[in-house]
């Protein structure tokens, strides 16, 4: 494992090329650039079908159409908000891997910024594709 961009911590390529297939790592890179870049296309691209994203009020959102529309809407917001992010721990399996990610979320500059643990949960897709599957957010106490 190597640390990549913005602290992703990405597996040795060379295995999964060797198949022909994009790491997880590289999943995990594209799915949080997306966020970052407030790309809707992009981030739609990484679901799963059955994603289930639980918000850190409790609130969850199934589906990758109601999934993505609302981050849709999130993306096109006036408000310009920053999503910085460490990656704490990674494990990858054959079919399913994890990420938990502490946040840093701006809605505002001026506002204080709110801090969270982001669970990602990504599973292989019939085609042998990384596709983000569950997402968990957990107020940051500490």
């Amino acid at each position: 494992m190597r640390a990549g961009t913005n602290g992703v911590v990405t597996a040795d390529a060379t295995a999964n090329d060797a198949r022909g297939e994009r790491t997880f790592g590289a999943a995990l890179t594209e799915h949080l650039g997306a966020l970052q870049a407030k790309d809707a296309e992009r981030f739609g691209a990484t679901l799963g079908e059955d994603v289930v994203v639980v918000d850190g009020a409790g609130a969850m959102k199934r589906g990758r159409d109601v999934v993505l529309r609302s981050h849709a809407e999130w993306f096109a917001s006036s408000d310009p908000w920053t999503f910085e992010y460490e990656v704490v721990l990674v494990r990858e399996m054959r079919d399913a891997a994890l990420a938990l990610i502490d946040v840093t979320y701006r809605h505002r500059p001026e506002l204080e910024p709110a801090r969270f643990l982001l669970s990602l949960v990504f599973a292989r897709d019939a085609n042998g594709e990384w596709k983000f599957v569950y997402d968990q957010n957990t107020p940051h106490r500490g």
